[in-house]
């Protein structure tokens, strides 16, 4: 039972992981197919082009500046006139690091709400608003007036759709349902890592890196659930998520850190353990700052932004320090995705240099990437690599403590067990302690031969199995000798069970003996014995073993 259910557990990890990576080609084909091929699927109106400003000339709206000189910011306004509005229409869009209220003909018909909490600081993200518009008929002038939150940044609109409500939701979910399901994915491999680190550091059987994989893992994933932005659209509550994402954002330098401190040696190690520590202050002091409504998230994370720049040539020490290993089953997988790696790293470092942040970042999650799925893949393969080695030595173990020939636990597993059960004695808890003897087994060997008597140890071992069926917990059965047998019950109600499994026991003989063509009867003498203390293990065998001699005689005696 233990070896199938060990054997279960092993192919449950071998199937998941292959889950895993099939369910990343999937996602990914699927999301090529949405971005490549379903342009026109949706009945939606991008109005991202042709606005303008008051004077009625054109403007993007991702230049909306912050006003360094003034610690208010004054509002920017801008305009874009339909030619008419359908019934059942919405506009949505995505406003970043600013506010913006929404008019219709000069006509207020949405004012976003600021937030005014230290704990969440001067934005609330990237805010999604949705609105309904009254349909017309005649041309309509819609206007944004747009505050930025911030002095060093600009606020951005985007992802600004007009059309059927159903539409403009499709039309947005499919654009980031793709990033929002591998985050969902690594969200799963982070807590399965960290779970297995928990249930495999027992034994020395998992190192630390999995533990510090599965929680660099778990922060990535929360900071790329909340870059796809669906919590934001379906949830609401922007300034949560938002704070959320800048949490793990900051985390995951440490997090990366102590997994390479752990993995690297040399002059690698020693630049991981300084990475690590400054990491992790700057972590506390900007986290602090922000709780304490100090100093913004926006303003601090520029050192957590340093620290990423560092970490990235880091990654590929980390992936080379498991290719280094034997597990080689996965390199088909690997060599891709570290070449998108050193690319993504080289695009990123350059972009930074060139100042181009906003297109640094995303070839930063492009690399961070593709970095997770490198170690993912090399930690599950080292996972189900224990697992299998760890269950062949429990079978092994398991082996060494079976009876090769009744499947009973031999001498050898009850002087392992021996000093529980001197415990349970030490603790005054009942113990009933039963021996048992077949009579003539050395008249069937000697006269019907081995072959004979080898059935009729059989024939006493299915008989105990089966005495002793409804109490598999509370009771252990040994094959202690040639034709002596022990079984220990651990039982407030030892008295009980032990009649009750007697009783099953001589009519289990007595079916037995009444089989046609049986050369010898099977009769098994026994002793019994119910210690609460006060007297050792051996003392008690003893004195279950002279009862069992007394039964023995007295059922000669009878035949």
């Amino acid at each position: 039972m233990i070896s199938r259910i060990k054997q279960y557990i092993k192919s449950t990890m071998i199937r998941f992981r292959n889950a895993g990576f099939y369910l990343i080609l999937a996602v990914s084909l699927w999301g090529a197919f949405i971005r490549f091929f379903s342009f026109n699927t949706y009945d939606v109106v991008d109005l991202s082009h042709n606005w303008t400003d008051k004077t009625g000339s054109y403007c993007s709206l991702s230049d909306f500046h912050g006003d360094a000189k003034s610690d208010s910011q004054p509002p920017q306004r801008v305009y874009y006139t339909l030619d008419r509005i359908a019934a059942d229409t919405a506009i949505v869009f995505r406003a970043r690091s600013c506010y913006a209220d929404l008019y219709v003909n000069d006509v207020l018909i949405r004012e976003d709400k600021q937030i005014h909490s230290p704990l969440y600081g001067s934005s609330p993200g990237s805010r999604w608003h949705i609105l309904s518009l009254d349909s017309s008929k005649t041309p309509v002038t819609l206007c944004l007036e747009v505050t930025t939150c911030y002095t060093n940044s600009r606020g951005l609109i985007d992802n600004i759709y007009l059309g059927p409500t159903q539409e403009v939701y499709r039309k947005i979910a499919s654009e980031r349902i793709f990033g929002f399901i591998l985050s969902a994915f690594l969200y799963i491999c982070g807590i399965i890592m960290v779970l297995l680190y928990f249930y495999m550091r027992h034994g020395n059987r998992a190192g630390r890196d999995l533990l510090y994989l599965g929680l660099a893992t778990l922060f990535s994933a929360q900071w790329l659930a909340s870059e796809s932005m669906l919590w934001q659209l379906f949830l609401g509550h922007s300034e949560v998520v938002h704070l959320w994402g800048y949490t793990a954002l900051a985390a995951i330098p440490p997090s990366y850190g102590m997994l390479a401190v752990y993995r690297l040696k040399g002059r690698l190690k020693t630049f991981s353990i300084g990475f690590s520590f400054v990491g992790t202050v700057s972590l506390i002091v900007i986290t602090v700052l922000q709780i304490l409504g100090i100093v913004d998230f926006h303003y601090s994370l520029v050192f957590t932004r340093i620290l990423i720049v560092f970490l990235i040539p880091l990654m590929v020490p980390l992936v080379l320090s498991y290719m280094g290993s034997k597990q080689t089953s996965q390199k088909y997988i690997i060599f891709p995705l570290l070449g998108i790696l050193i690319l993504s790293i080289t695009t990123s470092l350059i972009k930074y240099i060139l100042g181009s942040y906003n297109d640094y970042s995303s070839y930063v999650r492009i690399a961070l990437l593709c970095f997770l799925l490198c170690l993912i893949v090399y930690q599950f393969n080292q996972i189900v690599t224990t697992f299998s080695k760890g269950m062949k030595a429990d079978m092994l173990h398991d082996l060494a403590l079976t009876d090769y020939m009744t499947g009973l636990y031999n001498r050898t597993a009850f002087n392992e067990h021996v000093p529980e059960y001197n415990h349970i004695i030490d603790s005054f808890s009942p113990l009933g302690i039963i021996q048992f003897d077949v009579n003539n087994l050395k008249k069937v060997n000697d006269t019907l031969g081995h072959e004979k008597g080898d059935m009729m140890i059989k024939a006493v071992a299915d008989g105990l199995r089966y005495a002793f069926v409804h109490f598999e917990k509370e009771c252990s059965s040994y094959r202690t000798g040639g034709d002596e047998f022990l079984t220990i019950i651990n039982a407030l109600n030892a008295d009980e069970i032990y009649h009750t499994c007697i009783q099953r026991l001589i009519q289990y003989c007595e079916d037995f003996n009444k089989r046609p063509d049986l050369d010898f009867t099977l009769t098994i003498a026994h002793g019994y014995v119910l210690i609460k203390g006060g007297t050792t293990l051996k003392e008690a065998i003893d004195e279950a073993d002279a009862l069992m001699y007394e039964n023995k005689r007295m059922l000669k005696g009878l035949k």
